[in-house]
């Protein structure tokens, strides 16, 4: 297939192929956003005069580069979830070239060249607006509260323009990847297995043997103490993984639960959903529970700060405030970042709540024309993201606090004064308050956001869906 050719079909759809398009088109921005400004911190040379300490100092940048990239995570959830929207009309459309002799591979490869051409036009309109509001932000005289003065090396912009739309178009190829298209409209799924328990065993193993084994750490030195850092560091990763991929054991157990026991339709629509389909939570909410767990670690972090400066100034009988205010404000940019990648992996649940009612359009308007009201319906769905979202979500700031308390095993160390050796006792080192403002301001930002997928129910439930395909 010549490329022009693929190019005009691939851009040919109905208006919800364009709603699908505009989605992804957004998500490229923000990725090209994200990978500009990382690539700008990289380019800022020796000690530099910005207002933002971070920037200034040479050996904390490479940890703004690595907070920028892990915001791009969420969004590249949000480019995939994307990707899913209006699936059975793009799945009929290519149906049809199926049956003017395209292969499957075609027919994938068209579905890829959509998001990639997206994913392009939104890269030019990031670069754009990055280049736009380097102009607008720079201030003629230092020092400066952002790298305007700087721009990233060529080969980062290369990097760039090749990178985001190649991603999309990969993140589109594996959306596919377990699907067959045949030449009459029909979408042949592999059979999804049943959810595993192994991750359960990884969080759980994984969280209680990282918390020994931190809190024994502070005992070791030498080659041992850098050993046990190695191995902290991995058993982190391998409970972060069992809380990402236990979503789909969690939503199965949840709704088997709740359907069992349910007093109310909603209730009951809801957890038999989750059972006839526990991996569509899990496709969503691992960005979410990521963005808590780095919160509750941060919070925790400057909680422990905190009451450390806060002995020491009991100590030495000193008037300093609580946080040193460079540190103060390194924490604060950290939970601002985790804020900010919770609204986008929102906005990927949103996303999932709008393909589902999309997807599920015949079944809504058939249950709706049986005498179920919307507002039932509608309850459902929230009930959908919330019941593994909760837990999910309390187990995820769990998870976050108390890594952060081992390392503070004991609220007390000696200290030597003056020759002698006094004993240092740690208060508040448990913020309470901002852990549970950090678990409920997510459940409600998540949901609030979620319930705007609602608008497309009413449409949904419309008698002439019963027609749909």
């Amino acid at each position: 297939m010549r490329l022009p050719v693929l190019l005009r079909l691939a851009v040919t759809g109905s208006r919800l192929d364009g709603f699908r398009i505009a989605l992804t088109t957004f998500g490229a921005v923000l990725a090209t956003l994200l990978l500009l400004s990382a690539a700008s911190v990289l380019a800022i040379e020796g000690d530099a005069d910005y207002t933002n300490g971070l920037l200034a100092q040479p050996g904390l940048r490479p940890g703004v580069v690595a907070a920028l990239m892990l915001l791009g995570i969420p969004v590249l959830f949000f480019v995939g979830q994307c990707v899913r929207v209006g699936a059975p009309a793009r799945d009929r459309r290519l149906a049809e070239y199926r049956m003017a002799g395209a292969t499957p591979g075609q027919a994938i490869k068209l579905a890829a060249t959509e998001t990639g051409v997206s994913a392009a036009v939104g890269m030019v309109i990031g670069l754009a607006v990055f280049l736009i509001g380097r102009v607008v932000l720079d201030r003629a005289d230092p020092p400066r509260p952002l790298p305007t003065d700087v721009l990233p090396a060529w080969w980062a912009f290369l990097l760039v323009v090749v990178a985001v739309p190649l991603g999309g178009a990969l993140v589109a190829a594996l959306a596919l990847r377990r699907s067959t298209l045949s030449a009459f409209g029909v979408v042949r799924n592999r059979p999804a297995r049943a959810p595993k328990i192994a991750p359960a065993v990884m969080f759980f193993g994984g969280a209680v043997a990282l918390v020994i084994l931190v809190s024994t750490s502070r005992y070791l030195d030498g080659g041992a103490a850098w050993w046990a850092a190695m191995l902290a560091f991995l058993l982190l990763v391998v409970t972060l993984l069992g809380l990402v991929l236990g979503g789909a054991a969690l939503s199965a157990m949840i709704g088997g639960r709740v359907a069992a026991r349910a007093k109310s339709p909603a209730l009951l629509l809801a957890g038999r959903r989750l059972v006839a389909d526990p991996w569509a939570a899990s496709r969503t909410l691992p960005t979410v529970l990521a963005a808590v767990v780095i919160g509750a670690g941060a919070i925790s972090m400057r909680a422990a700060g905190a009451a450390d400066q806060a002995a020491q100034s009991r100590l030495y009988g000193s008037d300093a405030g609580p946080v040193d205010p460079f540190y103060d404000r390194a924490f604060a940019l950290a939970q601002l970042a985790v804020w900010v990648a919770v609204v986008v992996a929102a906005g990927g649940l949103l996303v999932a709540t709008a393909e589902q009612i999309l997807e599920r359009r015949r079944t809504l308007a058939a249950l709706s024309a049986q005498g179920t009201p919307t507002g039932v319906l509608a309850r459902a769905l929230l009930w959908q993201t919330a019941l593994p979202l909760v837990p999910g979500v309390v187990l995820a700031t769990a998870v976050g606090a108390v890594v952060v308390r081992a390392l503070y095993a004991s609220s007390s160390y000696t200290q030597d004064v003056d020759g002698r050796q006094v004993t240092v006792h740690l208060e508040n080192l448990t913020p309470w308050a901002g852990l549970v403002v950090l678990t409920l301001g997510t459940v409600l930002v998540t949901m609030a956001v979620c319930a705007l997928g609602l608008l497309l129910l009413r449409r949904a439930t419309a008698v002439d869906e019963l027609r749909a395909t």
